[in-house]
């Protein structure tokens, strides 16, 4: 693995191992292993209890400019091929500086990445007003009860569900505000289908 001593406060080597997914710091997501490239990758990570990268793939197969670090939670499953299904969490995002395809003496390539420092949270009374609301469970212990001024709008955006090119616009857009406005129109878009399925449940009832 080439998580490596920091070369400089937030730039560092990373392994890479590029996927249609981006993981949000916090997320757990299951993972197969059969490519060989991949398969050493992993059986590395797991020997060295290291981290890795996953660059984003867009919908043009393209790599973009945005990573997820993650860690592996669990070695769920490998067969006598060596084919594995491990269960990865989300560490941190990461910005691309440079990708290598492939490391000298690795099957695996690898990124310098740039540790995404944006300012994700928000005093935004609308949110917290649509997140109590909407009882969401943006934190593992507290549940939806907010303690604090603010929030992270990555804790709310691993609630709504959003698909990997949506985490990619939201983690991209440059504006605090913007971000918060994304949020915000995810958040009435959940409570339109809440009001849904009361509405769908009282008619069922009520017949």
């Amino acid at each position: 693995m080439i998580r490596e001593s920091k070369m400089s406060s937030n730039i560092y080597k990373l392994s890479a191992f590029p996927l249609h997914v981006i993981v949000l710091p916090g997320e757990e997501i299951p993972l197969r292993i059969f490519e060989p490239r991949y398969k050493q990758l992993i059986t590395e990570s797991l020997e060295s209890s290291s981290s890795f990268g996953i660059p984003y793939i867009d919908g043009e197969n393209e790599i973009t400019n945005i990573g997820s670090e993650v860690e592996i939670v669990k070695l769920v499953d490998q067969n006598d091929s060596g084919d594995m299904v491990i269960t990865i969490k989300g560490k941190a995002l990461y910005e691309i500086l440079d990708f290598f395809p492939v490391l000298p003496d690795k099957l695996y390539g690898g990124s310098i990445a740039k540790t995404l420092n944006h300012d994700l949270s928000t005093t935004n009374p609308e949110i917290a007003v649509k997140v109590k609301k909407l009882k969401l469970n943006i934190d593992s212990k507290l549940g939806t009860l907010i303690i604090s001024d603010s929030l992270n709008l990555l804790d709310i955006a691993k609630t709504l569900m959003l698909k990997p090119s949506e985490k990619y616009r939201f983690i991209t857009l440059v504006n605090k505000s913007d971000r918060e406005q994304f949020i915000i129109n995810y958040l009435n878009f959940m409570e339109l289908i809440r009001a849904q399925e009361l509405k769908l449940e009282d008619n069922f009832q009520l017949n």
